[in-house]
């Protein structure tokens, strides 16, 4: 560990005779707002990794890069073949609602309730990823309890261009992946194809992936735009089910699913001076075919199969009025549809087996508006949205939100504060009373607060951050073993604090590093929440100490963290740890591309849960082969 350290503080010094980096640009978010905004001038907090730091990371997928950043983990038990979701300032993974360019891919029909797996989402063809933490309802409606986090894929720039990559790793990983694009001021378009996989990195786990992706874009009458993306995914995995004490200390079996999903968007805009209108239609599907074992004594052996749809049609309009006021309103109309065939094995024969079965829709009309000034050195928004369901109540849902600049603009201040609403899912809604589906659940709530500080020095190039949070979460859907149904029980309570750095000087080298401190409790029992580390975050070092030559040193970290699994009950606690990485990205040529990434560098022994462990020491080895009107590039 010394000469790793030594090194990692030691290459700061080695890049100071890198060559310069161009002048930076403004950072943008599009993610719950109307209209692209910049993120220094926003209340909320927000952070957004682009595709520069996307492509020197080496990451495989979009689940890698995320606990890097403010406020953010992660819920996973290690392998691909399993679930991995993300959760935002201590809040459940559904919490969390995830879009991709646009499309809301929760699922639900999942029994944890409406999430997203980030494993099925490889990070080649993304180009950025924006992360906004706090209660979103103002905007999206339904599922950002904790925030919200948006996916947006690559466009087609300059003449027609392409690449082919192939990747080899342990654990026979494998990867081939080909992207084709270009465009001009008029169109352009982006179409990318994959397929990897890899076995046995944990135990006896499985993963494998196809994903075809691509959108369109097409510009006329100075403003007038029209956007086509689309997604077909199909993937498998074998993991250890949760719960279960994984392969360390479960019985060996493993669950299997098989996942396709399919996304489409099409967004018409027309945009001048002072208006921006945009017309859009969406939808998503994802398919699941599942067998669990048993988990003696408690969980019994089962086989689902369940397909969930989502469809959207919204509109939304902005108007730029004196005195640097901006108008903005919207509505949407979105229908879920969820369906499950499912057998829970008690006993051996038909007579052991209990039906899941279950058919579901409801369609919501939503409507909100927006309105952000200026006044000198302040700026501030404001939002209010309303939310009807079928057969519910109306859901309200308001923000409010400032920032003020003081001096010269060096420093900045800033505060939000939400209410949030979470219709409850499917499964705890819709499943057989024998089961304890429950119809008469009511929307889980959050209410939320943040503060925050920002600061630039100028001279040394270094941006300084750090914010404090406090989210309640009531009426959260439970499990009452007494009644054996769902109810509206739980009351939580998260609390902590982020801190943020940025350091990039007038040469090619650049540090980013985040912490996040957080306490959550469950106000009704007064016990901890599985999964919420105190203390977690990571640091990220890269440079270029040649043209073509470009190397990246990463850390991230996470404290000990409450767990609980069936089979190990004299155990309640995860252990802390640290994980070490690396890459390095050689053009060879303009043509030829060599990039390599190592994980897990001091190959530490660690748990994600109890009885699952983390992967060892490893590495991988991309070639990539550029073809057309530019270098190879990922």
């Amino acid at each position: 560990m010394v000469s790793l350290w030594g090194i990692g503080l030691a290459l700061p010094w080695v890049l100071a005779a890198a060559t310069p980096t161009p002048p930076t640009t403004e950072v943008v978010y599009e993610t719950a707002t109307v209209v692209a905004r910049p993120v220094d001038s926003t209340a909320v907090a927000v952070a957004v990794v682009g595709r520069e730091s996307i492509e020197s990371s080496g990451a495989a997928t979009v689940a890698e890069l995320l606990p890097f950043l403010p406020g953010v983990s992660m819920l996973s038990g290690g392998t691909r073949g399993g679930l991995t979701a993300v959760q935002l300032r201590g809040g459940d993974p559904n919490f969390t609602r995830v879009l991709i360019d646009g499309v809301p891919v929760n699922d639900g029909t999942t029994q944890v309730g409406e999430v997203f797996n980030l494993e099925g989402l490889p990070a080649a063809g993304v180009e950025r990823i924006e992360v906004v933490r706090g209660p979103l309802s103002a905007v999206y409606g339904s599922t950002g309890l904790a925030g919200a986090v948006q996916i947006v894929t690559r466009r087609g720039e300059g003449p027609l261009h392409g690449e082919v990559a192939a990747t080899a790793g342990q654990a026979r990983e494998h990867r081939l992946a080909a992207w084709l694009g270009g465009g001009n001021a008029h169109a352009d378009g982006f179409l990318s194809a994959l397929r990897e996989g890899e076995r046995e990195r944990i135990a006896s786990e499985r993963f494998e992936l196809s994903q075809l992706s691509g959108q369109g874009h097409w510009s006329w009458n100075e403003g007038t735009s029209l956007r086509l993306a689309g997604r077909l995914a199909s993937w498998q995995g074998d993991d250890y089910p949760d719960a279960s004490g994984g392969p360390v200390y479960g019985d060996g079996e493993l669950r299997r699913a098989d996942n396709d999903e399919t996304g489409l968007t099409l967004d018409f805009a027309r945009e001048t001076a002072a208006t921006f209108h945009k017309f859009g239609a969406s939808f998503y599907r994802h398919d699941l075919d599942r067998t669990s074992p048993a988990i003696e004594p408690l969980v019994p052996e089962s086989r689902e199969r369940t397909r969930f749809t989502h469809s959207r049609l919204s509109w939304s309009s902005s108007w730029l009025r004196s005195g640097g006021l901006r108008l903005s309103a919207g509505s949407d109309l979105e229908r879920e549809e969820g369906n499950n065939e499912s057998r829970l094995r008690f006993a051996p024969g038909p007579e052991g087996e209990v039906p899941g079965d279950y058919s579901l829709d409801r369609t919501t009309a939503g409507a909100f508006v927006e309105l952000l000034g200026e006044r000198g050195r302040l700026a501030w928004e404001l939002a209010y949205r309303l939310d009807r369901t079928e057969g519910e109540r109306t859901e309200q849902s308001p923000r409010v939100g400032a920032s003020y600049r003081i001096g010269p603009g060096a420093t900045r201040l800033r505060a939000s504060v939400g209410r949030a609403f979470k219709r409850p899912g499917f499964f705890a809604t819709a499943s057989p009373p024998a089961l304890g589906g429950n119809p008469d659940l009511r929307p889980e709530v959050a209410l939320g607060a943040d503060l925050g500080i920002e600061h630039r020095i100028e001279r040394a190039n270094l941006a300084l951050g750090a914010g404090v949070f406090r989210n309640r979460f009531r009426d959260l859907v439970d499990f009452d073993f007494e009644t054996f149904r769902h109810v509206n029980r739980s009351r939580v309570e998260a609390r902590g604090a982020e801190l943020t750095a940025a350091w990039q000087p007038p040469r090619s080298v650049s540090l980013q590093a985040s912490a996040t401190w957080q306490e959550v409790e469950d106000e009704r029992t007064g016990a901890p929440l599985r999964h919420r580390p105190r203390w977690s975050g990571g640091l990220r070092l890269t440079g270029k100490p040649a043209s073509r030559l470009q190397i990246a040193l990463d850390l991230r970290f996470a404290t000990k963290s409450f767990d609980e699994q069936i089979p190990v009950p004299e155990r309640r606690t995860v252990s802390g740890y640290t994980l070490l990485g690396g890459a390095i990205a050689w053009q060879a040529t303009p043509a030829w591309r060599l990039a390599l990434r190592f994980d897990n560098l001091a190959d530490e022994r660690y748990e994600t849960l109890i009885g699952f462990p983390g992967a060892g020491r490893s590495a991988r080895l991309t070639v990539a082969r550029g073809f057309g009107g530019g270098e190879a590039r990922r």
